[in-house]
């Protein structure tokens, strides 16, 4: 309430001119032409972007959710990016993109072009990486729900007599949907407060409403316009929320409010076949009944050996779309590893040799060294934070029996929808007052809000799947709610409160916008750092400090497993 709420308050007072209390920033927003013109920029560029993410993720996560050999190889490929700075991810299309960019000089020598192209700093390359920066989360959003669908069904419909193409629009598509209205509302809803891709990678005429926020305070220093201005990004943002979770029952954790998507797909089960109800009826719960019943299992068998030529050319298509999807989300990333290990003075690809100049630019220099610690050093404390309030915040949703559980759990995962730029500005106002601009205590206050909601998301879920009999069985032995806490349900939840850990580091660690306003002139974290080199200069340093930032989530995680193996060993050595 102090630390999120009351700013946001705060600036809604400013936006009304409080204690004048008047209209007239809301006024000057709506009748300027030039402002119109900006949120309707920024709503059509989210929408496309959201469009191009759901058309390009869904049959990416369809093929991921049934592959079986390679799935944990193919799902890293989605992981990696998502996982990976933006600021990383927007510099690596800076360096394709631009005039002197990868894509230019190999066009330039293959005599394919004679001067250089104009692919960046324009609508075309803020939509391109927008798409590459969201569609992660189209897709992981997607596959989490594509992953629970039963496969009986699909093997059901197939034994009624239907092709794999009517099985899956009729059958997996519907059962499919919460997770495509899940991960477009996700992507929409980001798309909407995007500043890092539009500003580095767009033009003048391509200026979004949060870098329109950002400069009416930091050069046009006009307080009540920039606060009517982002409450009017932040009204739009949680009215396209709600509104479409009302209309579709769907949140961002892609659950539906009522099971009516199973029933929904049994009865159009029923429809495809042209027998009786009765008929259909046996005929469902006998193919349901794979595993039991040898009759059905060999119907199903018989089916799949139908050849269904178009099905086959749809699904060879399929694994090309999604090779193509998966080879564009890790190709710009892994193209920025070689230039760190470039000889060259500047960007220049294919590198000319080999040399380790950069990482000792880098390593040998305080003034990236600095910004390192300061960003590790507020990540762990933001980590700490965030993660002991979202264990604490988790069990009391889960465990409480609340009736607000709904309602305070909105809350607590709201600082995901409320747009950065909105947060960053509203702590600005009240940090100035309370004089913590420039103080470390308040850079960890404000990662540690949005790194809160990741702890609560995992944490609950953890908590959602633990058998409380064993939480029961401690009380019955004696055990208070704080000893079972302790004793009992911390340690079965360990797993997830490590991985909530994680994410909340890592979530500090990549933080910008918010880090804009709070930071002052006292404090550069690392992302600043970066921020400011690739306006003012594209130093190849960013390249090795880039390769570094991809390497950290990655070894983050590896230690993670290590850790989680290491322990299962341990507990089975101790049974034996």
């Amino acid at each position: 309430m102090l630390f999120y709420f009351y700013p946001l308050l705060s600036l809604a007072l400013i936006s009304v001119n409080a204690p004048d209390w008047s209209t007239a920033n809301y006024n000057e927003f709506f009748t300027s032409s030039t402002n119109s013109r900006v949120l309707v920029h920024t709503l059509s560029v989210s929408l496309s972007v959201t469009t191009a993410c759901l058309v390009l993720g869904y049959p990416t996560a369809y093929v991921l959710s049934r592959a079986r050999k390679y799935q944990s190889l193919l799902l890293l490929l989605v992981i990696v990016p998502y996982l990976t700075s933006f600021l990383v991810r927007t510099y690596a299309w800076i360096v394709l993109l631009g005039r002197k960019g990868i894509i230019n000089s190999t066009l330039l020598s293959l005599g394919l072009i004679e001067r250089p192209l104009d692919l960046i700093y324009n609508g075309f390359a803020v939509q391109v990486g927008m798409i590459h920066v969201m569609l992660p989360f189209a897709i992981l959003s997607i596959y989490s729900v594509m992953r629970g669908i039963d496969g009986k069904l699909l093997l059901a419909s197939k034994s009624l007599g239907a092709g794999p193409l009517r099985s899956h629009i009729r059958i997996f598509l519907p059962l499919s949907l919460p997770g495509i209205v899940s991960g477009g509302l996700l992507v929409f809803l980001l798309c909407l407060g995007s500043y890092i891709t539009p500003v580095l990678l767009g033009g003048l005429r391509d200026v979004m409403l949060a870098a329109f926020i950002q400069v009416q305070v930091m050069q046009l220093v006009n307080w009540g316009f920039a606060a009517a201005s982002a409450f009017v990004l932040l009204v739009v943002t949680l009215v396209g929320y709600f509104c479409l979770s009302a209309a579709t029952g769907v949140t961002i954790g892609g659950k539906l409010r009522s099971a009516s998507a199973d029933g929904t797909s049994k009865r159009r089960l029923l429809a495809l076949t042209g027998s009786s109800f009765r008929r259909g009826t046996e005929a469902l719960k006998n193919s349901l009944r794979l595993r039991t019943i040898d009759h059905s299992i060999q119907v199903s068998r018989n089916i799949q050996k139908r050849v269904f030529p178009t099905d086959k050319v749809i699904h060879w298509l399929v694994r090309v779309w999604a090779a193509g999807v998966l080879i564009y989300l890790i190709t710009p990333i892994f193209i920025v590893i070689p230039l760190s290990f470039s000889s060259a003075s500047h960007l220049q690809f294919p590198p000319p040799g080999l040399s380790f100049r950069w990482y000792t630019a880098y390593f040998g220099n305080a003034a990236w060294l600095d910004p390192t610690m300061l960003s590790i050093q507020v990540g762990i404390a933001a980590m700490f934070l965030s993660t002991t309030l979202g264990t604490l915040a988790a069990y009391g949703l889960v465990r409480g029996q609340l009736r607000t559980t709904n309602f305070l759990n909105a809350v607590l995962i709201s600082p995901i929808i409320v747009p950065a730029i909105v947060l960053g500005l509203a702590l600005y106002t009240e940090y100035a007052a309370w004089g913590l601009i420039g103080h470390r205590l308040g850079l960890t206050i404000a990662h540690s809000i949005g790194a809160l909601p990741y702890a609560v998301i995992i944490i609950s879920a953890t908590l959602a799947g633990l058998d409380n009999s064993l939480e029961r069985a401690s009380a019955t032995l004696g055990a208070g709610r704080v000893r079972t806490f302790f004793k009992v349900t911390i340690p079965l939840i360990k797993p997830g409160i490590i991985t909530a850990a994680l994410f909340a580091f890592i979530h500090s660690f990549d933080e910008l916008v918010i880090t804009m306003f709070v930071a002052g002139a006292r404090l550069q974290t690392l992302p600043l750092k970066i921020w400011e080199n690739i306006q003012n200069e594209i130093d190849p340093t960013i390249a090795a400090v880039s390769c570094l930032l991809i390497a950290l989530p990655a070894v983050l995680f590896a230690m993670s497993w290590l850790a989680r193996r290491w322990r299962n060993k341990s507990a089975q050595l101790y049974m034996m």
